[in-house]
């Protein structure tokens, strides 16, 4: 993340605005957000929040989850250039073609996860790619563990349902610290992508048979029927 005194002196008004923007686009495409919260996350930190990358709203919704918890969130932005605004949110730049960014967002990284309170949201994938199949991990996280093995592993999955109503809704679910012994590093990564596959499938499985276990983070757009209703209490 570049710094200057500027940068500094904006970051605040730019992180409200920027803020506001991702907000009001969550609550303008979604009906709801659910969150299932198998571990509270705020008795982990640091901690790394490790998902699939299914969808275009993953780092929305990685910036929700942070606001919801009141913790600091970060993640590693590919396009970080192209949408500027996003590092006053905790965006990192990763460029394919630049090493010496890199290695600087590593570094800061490393320096980011040695702070109780604060969130790296990773997509060990390394590429957006359709739901549900889960694609090998790629081995950042596996290195981040090494360097950092007191940090928790938390593994996440999201799923967004177009049902019954006429805007989709979101369902997340954060489960318990992922732990292993194995050593070897594709082995050791393998049991990482098996558990958020199996965690993804509990998602899906709860939703539809335990809703309960839910609990909204959001309310958005209403379907044009519902609207016909007074609204509910916004969360």
């Amino acid at each position: 993340m570049e710094r200057s005194a500027l940068s500094a002196l904006i970051r605040r008004p730019l992180s409200v605005f920027t803020g506001w923007l991702v907000e009001r686009a969550l609550r303008q495409h979604f009906r709801a957000i659910y969150l299932w919260e198998q571990v509270n996350p705020l008795e982990c930190t640091p901690a790394i929040v490790f998902a699939p990358h299914h969808y275009w709203w993953d780092g929305y919704l990685c910036y929700w989850l942070s606001r919801v918890w009141g913790v600091k969130g970060a993640v590693w932005m590919r396009e970080w250039r192209r949408f500027p605004p996003f590092w006053s949110l905790g965006a990192m730049p990763f460029p394919d073609d630049q090493l010496a960014t890199r290695m600087r967002t590593i570094r800061q990284t490393l320096r980011w996860l040695q702070q109780r309170g604060n969130l790296l949201f990773l997509f060990p994938e390394g590429e957006l790619h359709p739901a549900p199949e889960v694609w090998a991990f790629q081995r950042s996280l596996y290195w981040l563990h090494c360097q950092l093995p007191t940090v928790s592993l938390l593994p996440m999955a999201i799923e967004i349902v177009q049902g019954m109503h006429q805007y989709p809704e979101v369902y997340i679910v954060i489960g318990e610290p992922f732990e292993s012994e194995v050593i070897e590093p594709i082995a050791w990564l393998e049991e990482a992508r098996t558990r958020v596959q199996t965690l993804l499938l509990e998602l899906q499985s709860a939703s539809v048979q335990h809703p309960e276990r839910f609990r909204q983070v959001l309310s958005g757009r209403l379907s044009a029927n519902e609207r016909w209703s007074p609204p509910s209490r916004r969360v």
